[in-house]
């Protein structure tokens, strides 16, 4: 996050869960003007991770301290991630034609980001099956 506009649209989108978060970024990239293909790559591979959210109750799962933490992380690297779609519409061509480099390693270090709070979910599924467990007995 760079300029003032950014922080005005980074503040809009919280509250935001991942899989709306998700959405908002696959609109984006339909319409992102500058780097179609990084965009849409990115978007694709987000839009297959939203479908499996949605099924594990995110919401729900934010309820609970120890699943909290990771899905607010997860969302602060999605609003990023939306951030960095949308720059692709809102900046001259001379801009992301000088940036274009940068861009390109940073769709790279948003998904890797993305990505490494994905793999804390299987561990999040299994913390929540163990409380509903406990909470059973």
């Amino acid at each position: 996050m760079g300029s003032v506009g950014d922080l005005a649209n980074y503040a809009q989108l919280t509250g935001l869960d991942a899989v709306r978060l998700i959405g908002l970024i696959v609109k984006a990239a339909a319409t992102a003007r500058m780097h179609k293909s990084n965009c849409r790559r990115f978007a694709q591979h987000l839009k297959l991770i939203g479908g499996l959210l949605e099924q594990l109750r995110v919401s729900e799962l934010k309820k609970y301290p120890e699943t909290r933490e990771p899905l607010e992380q997860l969302e602060d690297a999605l609003r990023r991630g939306y951030l960095l779609v949308n720059s692709c519409q809102d900046r001259s061509y001379l801009y992301l034609l000088a940036m274009g480099w940068n861009i390109v390693y940073r769709f790279r270090t948003a998904q890797t980001e993305i990505d490494n709070y994905l793999r804390l979910v299987p561990l999040i599924t299994l913390v929540d099956n163990a409380r509903v467990r406990v909470g059973a007995n």
